[in-house]
């Protein structure tokens, strides 16, 4: 286990895999490759795991469906011609579903802030996150190194729906709708300090911001970049543009290479990588997703009949120079994922391209392919959709068929450019690693190019552990806990013990530690995905903690409790279930007993009439051996504390946990103590009062100086110890009684830290004569005698007089603890007795911080120290869980985060035009015109409206009298409303005749 800010799979390492040297030596260079790491994405369809996408592609799935009716007015705003102003031909489109909401919270986002966000941006941020997720990275990790970040965005939709309301607009809607805040936003809410740029070259924006992160990498200017593209349709108008430069297709279908190709259909989504340079991935034993050979970019310039027309010479001579940057040759390239729009123009021209690069020379086609058909065009994130899908590819070493593919386009010569299209499932059959090009222009002349490598990982040996390690997992809210469980649970269903342990480490140590938390413990796979479901339906089975992170980060402290916290039977149960406890109280029983005189066991093991835990002299040894198994198991589950602190005789073993006192010479005074102790019985007896120093000293002064009463502790600001003679003791008590004051006696027959101590000063010094500290290592000792933090040079024999004798400043004590950092606070003991005098210590300094019990009466069992080690865990900031974790299991793929969105979308005043979302009120009455009480305006048009294309009169389309009479009835029932109208006296002037 290395240290926890460090690599946590540092020794997981893999071989690059190549015939040369590339990946053995951490310098970078201008044409090093860059490994993928790790991917996210969200196509349409809401596909978003790779599996179902893979299975989509496969399977030859259609997911252009249409925009939805919620955006704006489609069905207004279509129309069949493509010069029908303000229309578009279509509004087929591969969509996202509930683009309007977002998990804000998540992200430190104010809902007024998201209402202006473009979704745009939300979704960046959820897919920058999923990508660090499927890396195994913890954002944590890459805050505030030089990471780069390099979006593909063109559009502004978001904002441009804002025009219609000018006076919507709030101090968020810049940089809510700004192209270059999609990457800055990035870079802030994750705090990368490496370039941060948006990037816009239209179709090819992705891929050209792809280049600029794997450059930033070959120079050493990032050490890891973000990448991605990013497209959302929100606004009609880029629908209208488009149509008018008739580039959409009619029938709303991406024919790629087909002889029907006639445009594209627009589509929404996006993705976003993490890379890294391969040299740099192998050494830190990266998931290696696939290997980027080398990217180019380049711009046709004017070697073309227009701006929007692509250039086969530009596109082929940037093909030749990515390829020129390895050690390939055009025959080595397995296939293409071409940019294919589906076309007249753009197909026959990057065909030819193509072709005259990779297809010329080889013996067999080659393969070529475009997902556009399948998901629409992504416009600016459309390259990242082809590289994820050529990624998947080249992982499942085969090619899914193309879709929409009937008849070859004939302005394509397949046949001479050596390139064909896969029309069927083509597994890849090759020794070596595979080999891919992704391809991709803008409709301005900027073209980008990638050659892709498969990357072959070495099988990793699977760890099976003897037992299986807790489950740790965390979310932002309850309700995102509750549903990360239920995908955990579903994970872990029918899972092997070598598989759990493989996901507990992933979850435990590639995730980053939120707020809201959880541990549980089973013994096999089955049983924790039952109590995760069970947990995921808002119940609480045993074995899974819940803990929040504290408001104050800090360590633990050990708190060891004092007299009072032994039972009859203590550690009994403890000692079957847990055979490592049973060991440490033999050894103990071992080292004890000479000096004792008396066996440990045996007297933990006495029953009611024999037990002796009345008597200090055996109740003190046993109150020791309990607390130093505990911290001993403890320790063992990578629970270690940053400062110790003992109540009274509880100081003993605190002394023995932060390595003041070996343990021979803590047993030395747990012995010595007790037995000078013992001579004591019967002088007195002790009362815990619920007053404050000031107000019991001011009772004892009203019951007159001859009052044989010690404070003998102050246990919290408003709670003591007393100690004295009985009758002063019950003195006391009828006094506070009729005032309502807490006042009990303690069952205890001692007056310790009183007077009646003074007798035994000289025999307990001349036992503990000699006595030798050691110095403490890097654990503090906190003490209950001066109430500050003692050098273990401190605590020798003068000491453990004053530890008898003195007053336990306990309250004093957990300030100091307070002082130092200590949040969380764990009671050692057979019984939990001081929680809550810390909890009010912790109130009265304004320290937020959490007690924990170890043992309690009647469930001091194996599973209740466990979960108290469980949820130290849950709450220290950096917890060392190595003990369950003795290596690194396998890379594996984890649920992602359970996004809990909500809708947040731009508001609306009343000087909104709506323009966009203007519907009829009628087809034949139209639409209200707002300005005016009881008016209204439509567009009548016969090739939308067939029915009146069919009424004619001498071959001229004339407006029937019935609609008329259609309007004036509608007209009246938004003027008047009710179900039941009439009217008289209609005249039709003129006839309406149609062109």
């Amino acid at each position: 286990m290395q240290n926890k800010k460090g690599r946590l799979h540092g020794n997981d390492k893999r071989k690059p895999l190549s015939n040369g040297s590339e990946g053995n030596s951490l310098a970078h260079t201008s044409s090093s490759p860059v490994a993928v790491v790790g991917l996210a994405f969200r196509f349409p369809g809401d596909l978003g795991e790779e599996g179902d996408f893979w299975s989509a592609l496969k399977s030859k799935c259609d997911l252009v469906t249409r925009i939805p009716e919620d955006r704006w007015a489609a069905v207004e705003l279509q129309h069949n011609k493509r010069s029908e102003p303000g229309r578009s031909i279509t509004f087929s489109a591969g969509v996202l579903s509930r683009i309007d909401a977002f998990d804000a919270g998540f992200f430190g986002i104010s809902p007024r802030e998201a209402a202006w966000l473009d979704p745009q941006q939300r979704l960046l941020l959820e897919l920058a996150w999923e990508a660090l997720e499927n890396a195994g990275m913890p954002p944590s990790r890459l805050a505030g190194t030089d990471c780069a970040v390099y979006v593909g965005i063109s559009s502004l939709d978001y904002g441009t729906r804002g025009l219609d309301d000018l006076a919507s607009m709030s101090s968020h809607s810049m940089t809510g709708n700004t192209l270059s805040i999609a990457a800055n936003r990035l870079s802030y809410v994750f705090d990368l300090h490496g370039p941060s740029l948006a990037v816009d070259t239209a179709c090819s924006s992705s891929l050209v911001a792809l280049h600029h992160a794997c450059r930033a990498l070959q120079t050493g200017e990032a050490s890891t970049a973000l990448v991605g593209g990013i497209n959302l349709l929100l606004h009609p108008y880029p629908f209208v543009g488009f149509t008018k430069a008739s580039m959409l297709s009619a029938d709303g279908r991406c024919k790629a290479f087909d002889a029907s190709g006639n445009g594209y259909v627009r589509a929404e989504g996006g993705a976003v990588l993490l890379l890294k340079p391969l040299a740099r991935a192998i050494a830190d034993g990266d998931d290696i997703k696939a290997v980027i050979l080398a990217t180019g970019v380049n711009a046709d310039g004017a070697r073309k009949t227009g701006i929007t027309i692509p250039s086969r010479d530009g596109q082929a001579e940037l093909m030749r120079n990515v390829l020129a940057k390895t050690n390939l040759f055009a025959q080595d390239i397995d296939f293409v994922e071409a940019h294919g729009t589906g076309t007249m123009v753009g197909d026959p021209i990057e065909t030819a391209a193509i072709g005259a690069v990779y297809g010329q020379g080889r013996e067999t086609p080659l393969p070529i392919g475009s997902v556009k058909a399948n998901l629409g065009h992504m416009e600016a994130a459309s390259g990242m959709a082809g590289l994820v899908k050529s990624i998947l590819a080249l992982q499942h070493r085969a090619l899914p068929p193309q879709l929409h593919l009937e008849t070859p386009n004939p302005h394509i010569d397949f046949v001479g450019l050596n390139l064909q299209p896969v029309t069927d499932y083509r597994p890849l059959d090759k020794q070596t690693p595979l080999v891919a090009g992704v391809n991709s222009f803008g409709f301005g002349g900027a073209n980008a190019h990638v050659l892709l490598r498969e990357y072959r990982r070495e099988e990793e040996r699977a760890f099976i552990p003897e037992v299986l390690p807790p489950l740790f997992l965390s979310a932002r809210s309850d309700a995102a806990l509750r549903a990360l469980a239920s995908r955990y649970a579903e994970r872990l269903r029918n899972s092997s013990p070598a598989d759990y342990y493989d996901i507990a480490y992933a979850a435990t140590y590639r995730r980053d530690r939120l707020e809201k938390r959880l541990a549980l413990y089973a013994k096999t796979p089955d049983e924790a995905a039952e109590k995760l479901a069970v947990y995921a339906q808002d119940n609480a089975p045993d074995g899974l903690v819940l803990e929040e992170q504290l408001p104050q980060s800090g360590g633990v402290a050990f708190i060891y409790s004092g007299n009072g916290a032994q039972w009859v039977g203590m550690g009994l149960r403890l000692m079957v279930e847990s055979p490592a406890f049973a060991d440490i109280l033999a050894e103990l029983d071992a080292r004890m007993q000479p000096i004792a005189g008396f066996s440990l066991l045996a007297e933990l093991q006495a029953n009611g009439g024999a037990s002796r835990l009345d008597d200090t002299v055996v109740a003190q040894p046993l109150l020791f051996a309990i607390q130093v198994a505990i911290t001993r198991l403890l320790k063992a589950q990578g629970i270690e504390p940053l400062a110790v602190a003992g109540h009274s005789v509880g100081e003993v073993a605190a002394a023995w946990a932060c390595g003041a006192l070996d343990l021979d010479v803590a047993i030395r005074v747990i012995v010595a103590r007790s037995r000078a102790q013992g001579e004591t019985r019967g002088t007195g007896r002790m009362a815990a009062v619920g007053l404050s120093v000031e107000a019991m000293q001011a009772v004892m002064a009203e019951l007159g100086e001859a009052l044989d009463i010690t404070i003998a502790g102050t246990n919290s600001p408003k709670n003591l110890t007393l100690s004295g003679s009985l009758a002063d003791l019950e003195r006391a008590q009828s006094h506070l009684a009729p005032k309502g004051v807490f006042f009990r006696l303690l069952e205890l027959d001692y007056a310790f830290h009183s007077r009646q101590m003074d007798p035994i000063r000289e025999s307990l010094l001349a036992s503990l004569a000699g006595l030798e500290t050691r110095t403490a290592a890097g654990t503090a000792f906190v003490s209950t005698v001066t109430g500050g933090e003692l050098d273990a040079n401190q605590l020798g024999a003068e000491y453990w007089w004053r530890n008898v004798r003195e007053p336990v400043r306990f309250s004093e004590a957990i300030a100091t603890l307070g002082e130092l950092g200590c949040r969380s606070f764990i009671e050692i003991g057979p019984h939990a007795i001081l929680q809550r005098y810390i909890g009010e210590c912790l109130t009265s300094i304004g320290t937020k911080g959490r007690v924990l019990p170890t043992l309690r009466k009647e469930a001091d069992g194996w599973n209740t120290l466990v979960e108290a080690a469980l949820r130290a865990h849950l709450l220290a900031d950096q917890p060392n869980l190595g003990a369950y974790f003795p290596q690194p299991g396998r890379r594996v793929q984890l649920p992602n985060y359970p996004w809990q969105r909500e809708r947040h979308w731009h508001p609306r005043t009343s000087e909104s035009l709506l323009s966009i979302e203007r519907r009829r009120v009628h087809p034949l009455l139209g639409w209200r015109i707002p300005e005016a009480a009881h008016a209204w305006e439509n567009t009548l048009d016969p090739t939308v409206l067939p029915w009146l294309a069919d009424h004619q009169v001498g071959g001229a389309i004339v407006f029937p009298g019935a609609a008329y009479a259609e309007m004036a009835l509608a007209a009246a029932r938004e003027w008047l409303g009710g179900e039941a109208l009439a009217f008289e006296e209609m005249d039709i002037v003129s006839p309406m005749v149609f062109d």
